[in-house]
């Protein structure tokens, strides 16, 4: 089916590069090992929330997404979080794992979501655009030299 739709995209733009979302709200990739899409010019997305697997996550993300950067374009197109109570954001917290685990591998990566109201907010309010935790997180690993 994702191979028709790319035919009909691409119908429309030749020069589109689709995406396509893996199973389980698009984290997992797996399915790629026996049967990859057969499309030149195309990438995958996947979406490895904190929610998603027990800690060690390392290992996880590769069994369900990881191994396919070595083949194809990767984009984890949705990325987030939400810290609750006194919880605080140190070098062993899932942002610098993700961050780190993605960069490694040649994958990109978009943090979700800007917006005060849907999960995981990367800012507080309309008004002042003041940057939650997380929001914080994102923009200091945005900016920071590679």
């Amino acid at each position: 089916m994702m191979e028709d739709i790319i035919h009909l995209i691409r119908a429309y733009n030749a020069d589109a590069i689709p995406l396509v979302a893996g199973f389980d709200w698009a984290y997992d990739l797996t399915p790629l090992r026996e049967e990859p899409i057969n499309a030149e010019n195309m990438g995958y997305v996947a979406h490895p929330y904190p929610f998603k697997r027990q800690e060690p996550w390392p290992p996880k993300w590769d069994e369900d997404f990881g191994f396919a950067a070595a083949n194809y374009p990767i984009i984890a197109t949705e990325i987030g979080f939400d810290l609750r109570g006194n919880s605080t954001i140190g070098p062993d917290h899932y942002g610098y794992q993700i961050t780190k685990y993605l960069e490694e591998r040649g994958m990109s990566w978009t943090a979700w979501v800007f917006d005060p109201e849907w999960w995981p907010q990367l800012f507080k309010s309309w008004n002042n655009y003041e940057l939650t935790p997380a929001g914080e997180f994102f923009k200091q690993a945005m900016h920071a030299k590679k």
